[in-house]
């Protein structure tokens, strides 16, 4: 049986990353047809903090978890690490004694208390000196709406912090963050704003051609070990990768008195292309959100293994770069019609990237429609392609683990 975990960043109001959202579904539709919301969360519990660690590999990100009331007043929430889970009231729990009590019980251990979904009214006021989190859903209630109700509470929210939902543009986003929002909630990050027309500093010009290097029909590779050498970062990282890859496939602890061109001749043209595209992203200037990275990385290993389960056609590669280079635009803060001018890609993923169309977008739109939990939306892309929904689940999970584990050997 597979189980879907939708995991949404939360960021602060400088973009950076501090925590995620759990959200449990038993299958691809955005509802919960077959089981309760308590065994939902129960479930939620046991595979990701039971059966696995969430998140990233030794990492300790907060995670804001659910919890019904009856869950709550059962004293489920006691039984996780209060240092990482912040404890989500849901909006349709009665805000009654009992469960005031409960909440008076946690904050006493130690834990964190949000209020999902939360809109402006009182019968709420009770609870808001013990809350650390107030999470106002802005599709519910207005700007207006919601300024005029913290105005009147600043007395009763001086411990609180504001967290905004289903933020989907940067304008709302800098709306929000006016009125004293601290954390924030939705798609915005994954679109661009461009309000100038930066210019390539140098270390991205050189990371860019190293990108069109390895993308060219033929690859020199003598010409990319010379452009490695350049680069004191890179030479060390791309020696770590190989042990990294040489102790995966062989067992073996690493490379003895092997010069740089030794590993690049031991990685071959498609390893060096991928350490080379995935190294680079991560050598530009200003990238203010690492989170952005991070999904680049998930998505282009992602649209890999699903073109490789789907395609007869030798796409997986291909898919590889349109996952990579989806985001590339919020990276650098250009538009994708001139990046794609300044790195050799295929017509197929230019294609799929500047026009949204052709045989590899639906591999990249698979991956957004699931990360912003569109459920019946990735069902039917999953169905077009010919990928069995379940699978689909299965293959996000592989692509996040491939993500979690690569930064430890390209980081210097």
């Amino acid at each position: 049986m597979f189980s879907f975990v939708a995991r949404q960043a939360i960021f602060d109001n400088q973009l950076n990353t501090v925590g995620y959202e759990l959200l449990f579904r038993n299958s691809m539709d955005n509802r919960f047809p077959e089981i309760s919301a308590e065994q939902a969360t129960t479930q939620l519990i046991e595979e990701q903090f039971l059966s696995a660690p969430v998140g990233r590999k030794n990492d300790l990100t907060t995670v804001y978890v659910n919890f019904p009331y009856q869950l709550l007043i059962e004293g489920l929430a006691e039984t996780l690490p209060k240092n990482r889970v912040v404890i989500e009231v849901l909006e349709d729990a009665q805000p009654d004694k009992q469960l005031l009590e409960t909440v008076k019980r946690l904050q006493n251990l130690g834990f964190r208390v949000a209020l999902d979904d939360f809109a402006p009214g009182n019968q709420w006021d009770a609870f808001l000196p013990y809350i650390d989190v107030i999470k106002f859903d802005i599709r519910r209630s207005s700007l207006e709406e919601i300024d005029a109700w913290v105005n009147a509470n600043r007395d009763a929210l001086r411990h609180a912090v504001l967290l905004a939902e289903k933020v989907e543009t940067y304008e709302e986003f800098e709306a929000y963050k006016k009125l004293g929002f601290r954390l924030f909630q939705g798609y915005f990050f994954s679109k661009p704003v461009v309000s100038k027309r930066n210019k390539l500093v140098q270390n991205r010009a050189f990371a860019l051609r190293l990108m069109q290097e390895v993308n060219v029909e033929s690859p020199n590779l003598n010409r990319i070990e010379e452009l490695l050498k350049r680069d004191v970062s890179l030479s060390f990282k791309i020696m770590r990768y190989a042990q990294n890859i040489l102790y995966n496939t062989r067992g073996i602890s690493g490379f003895r008195n092997q010069s740089l061109r030794d590993i690049v001749v031991y990685l071959g043209i498609n390893e060096m292309r991928r350490f080379v595209l995935v190294a680079c992203l991560t050598s530009f200037e200003n990238v203010t959100n690492t989170e952005i990275y991070y999904l680049s990385l998930i998505r282009a290993k992602f649209c890999e293994l699903v073109a490789a389960r789907t395609s007869s056609n030798n796409v997986a590669n291909d898919a590889f770069l349109v996952g990579l280079f989806s985001l590339l635009d919020v990276i650098l803060g250009l538009p994708l019609e001139e990046l794609m001018e300044q790195i050799s890609v295929s017509p197929d993923v230019a294609t799929a990237l500047e026009k949204e169309s052709g045989e590899l977008y639906p591999y990249v739109q698979l991956a957004r429609v699931y990360e912003q939990r569109l459920w019946d939306e990735a069902s039917a892309i999953a169905r077009n392609i010919g990928l069995p929904y379940s699978a689909v689940s299965e293959l996000m999970t592989q692509a996040t683990k491939w993500a979690d584990e690569l930064p430890l050997s390209l980081k210097g």
